[in-house]
């Protein structure tokens, strides 16, 4: 798919915005020139400022008049009669007959149609401005919320190969930049277009000779400064507000995405972002909404109070009081072309960077997941038999050195096998193949003989409940770290989990028990705090295999001993894996087995591998007697 038809697939879904925007350009536009038209009846009519023009007014206009003769060529007289000035002026003069204006009325007449057609202005202006913030705002959410998704579906490969800082850059920061695009940029490049073209096109039909000479000399730039009110400042903080908040709850997600998937949470994750996603377009709206409205209702007002002046200054000149300056109409429509210009310069350099940050985004989500569903795949909803590693090899980049080589493993229901051996040898790698955080390279696993790869990918996890040495809590209440996910489930049933993890006396006396927010990642608990919890929401997912990673690597002996008292609790009926450093932890598995170099090295009870005088005789050696 192209970047352009990438971008129309969700575009698509804002074309009545887009339409919107597009007619209100083209009404701006029309009303900008008909307001610069109307400074020539205002300064003629209404302050008489013909009469009294000096010379140096009267050579300018006679510069710029078209006379057309009736033997002129024909080209000459067409042109005539596409005269956009004429064209402009001859609406205004059907309109003077169509309400019979006279001429002591006019004083009232032009100041109030210039009136009405700059408030025509101004609210095309904010239509245009605000339905582009509308498709870009709803457009960068979409967009959001499916890369979101699709980070969510990827392997841990991916994961390992995309730190998650670049992720969340391309959520945020790269989607940032196609907003922007869509809601400024892109209105600048219509509306500032066609308004410099028709201003351009009246300025020379108006005075050709003059414009010549003023656009030859540069003209005067202004740069304006805008000043929002604190209304406006407000609601920005607030948006930056909610944009952390979006960004904290991507990073807690990438950070914890074994936890997410291993508890077949992808889709409540899901809904957790939607909804922050959803706050920030409201309060991000709301921002544009001010924004958009602050201009056209300042310049509005401003215009009252000229029309006002105007009036005034109408009757002031037919008392002889007030003089009329000469090429108001002309510099007004000069310097109008000049915001046009400035914006368009801008516009470049903006859509280039939008559409860097779109292929980046587009690139990723063609990112397709190895870890991929089988049509037709049939679930199971429970171990009768049990686990079998079936000549299994894997390599992290498919090419490369195998961490996995061969391995064949069995495991009956119902088992504790505990997995020890050198760092680097393949075991975390092992487990991390059974809820298919990977897929093996060569060989296949297998619960009750189904291989895995045909089992739902939301079943197989669900079957598959772990505890890691890493415990990922989010940032949310003690209630619903236990409950991940599971908002329906009653107060006891946690408490429960939590008492056969032996967390319930510390959470207690937390200052709002069950409802204590943990902080980002828990670190308002200890480490065996967090680890506890980690086992009353394993307890709590009730799942019949259990992966215990290294759970009590980290933890002093008093945390530690609690913290094994829970994990026995947790193992009780489970068909357990366990990976551990410390061998202590593992001398009551019914089986160990060693992994050495990608390879089991040897396996049996820790009476009869201590008897082998093998690998795990001198691992044992160098904990207890080194």
């Amino acid at each position: 798919m192209s970047l352009g038809a990438f971008l129309w697939s969700y575009a698509r879904r804002y074309l009545a915005w887009g339409v919107l925007a597009l007619a209100a350009i083209l009404v701006y536009g029309a009303a900008t020139t008909a307001m610069v038209t109307l400074f020539e009846p205002i300064f003629g009519e209404v302050l008489l400022a013909r009469d009294q023009a000096p010379d140096l007014l009267k050579t300018a206009t006679s510069l710029g008049e078209s006379k057309v003769k009736p033997e002129d060529p024909g080209w000459k007289q067409a042109l005539a009669r596409i005269n956009l000035k004429r064209i402009l002026e001859g609406g205004y003069e059907r309109l003077k007959r169509h309400f019979a204006v006279g001429p002591d009325a006019v004083v009232f007449f032009v100041p109030l149609v210039f009136l009405a057609v700059f408030l025509l202005r101004s609210g095309a202006d904010f239509a245009s401005g605000y339905a582009f913030q509308r498709m870009g705002f709803g457009l960068t959410a979409d967009i959001r919320n499916d890369l979101y998704d699709h980070i969510l579906g990827q392997s841990s490969r991916f994961h390992a190969e995309h730190p998650s800082g670049e992720l969340v850059a391309r959520v945020i920061n790269d989607v940032s930049l196609m907003q922007n695009a869509v809601s400024n940029r892109l209105l600048d490049l219509f509306q500032q277009t066609l308004t410099l073209l028709l201003l351009l096109a009246l300025l020379v039909s108006s005075q050709p000779r003059l414009a010549l000479l003023c656009l030859v000399v540069a003209p005067m730039l202004l740069l304006p400064i805008v000043r929002f009110g604190k209304g406006l400042r407000r609601t920005s903080h607030r948006s930056q507000e909610r944009l952390a908040d979006l960004t904290a709850l991507l990073s807690e997600a990438v950070r914890g995405h074994r936890v997410v998937k291993a508890f077949g949470m992808e889709r409540f994750e899901h809904t957790r972002f939607a909804a922050s996603n959803a706050r920030h377009l409201r309060v991000s709206l709301r921002a544009q909404l001010l924004a958009n409205l602050s201009g056209p209702v300042v310049e509005s007002m401003g215009v009252v109070l000229a029309a006002v002046l105007l009036i005034w200054a109408g009757f002031a000149i037919r008392q002889g009081q007030l003089d009329a300056p000469a090429l108001v109409t002309f510099l007004v429509n000069l310097f109008l072309m000049y915001d046009p210009i400035r914006k368009l310069n801008k516009v470049n350099l903006v859509l280039q960077q939008a559409l860097a940050g779109a292929q980046r985004v587009q690139d990723l989500l063609r990112l397709e997941s190895e870890i991929t569903e089988r049509p037709g795949a049939q679930p199971i909803h429970t171990v009768e038999r049990g686990i079998a590693f079936e000549r299994v090899a894997f390599s992290y980049d498919g090419d490369g050195d195998s961490v996995l080589k061969g391995v064949d493993l069995e495991i009956r229901r119902g088992e504790v096998v505990a997995l020890v051996g050198p760092s680097g040898g393949g075991k975390s790698t092992l487990v991390n193949l059974l809820p298919r955080f990977f897929d093996p390279t060569t060989g296949r696993v297998t619960i009750d003989s189904h291989d895995i790869r045909d089992l739902p990918i939301a079943n197989l996890r669900s079957l598959i409940g772990i505890v890691t040495q890493e415990t990922t809590l989010f940032n949310d209440t003690i209630r619903n770290n236990i409950a991940y996910g599971r908002a329906d489930l009653p107060l006891e049933q946690v408490r429960q989990a939590a008492v056969a993890a032996h967390a319930d006396e510390f959470i207690r006396q937390t200052q709002a028990g069950y409802d204590t927010l943990v902080g980002e990642g828990g670190l308002r608990l200890s480490g065996g705090q967090r680890q506890r919890l980690a086992i009353a929401r394993a307890l709590l997912k009730n799942a019949p295999i259990l992966i215990l990673d290294e759970a009590t690597s980290q933890l002093d002996t008093e945390s530690e001993a609690l913290v094994q008292e829970a994990l026995g609790n947790l193992m009780t009926g489970r068909t357990t894996l366990v990976i551990a450093h410390r061998l202590s932890t593992v001398t009551r598995a019914d089986r160990i087995v060693v992994i050495e170099d990608g390879r089991i090295a040897e396996s049996g009870t820790h009476e009869e591998l201590l008897a082998n005088n093998a690998t795990y005789k001198r691992l044992y050696d160098l904990q207890f007697q080194g």
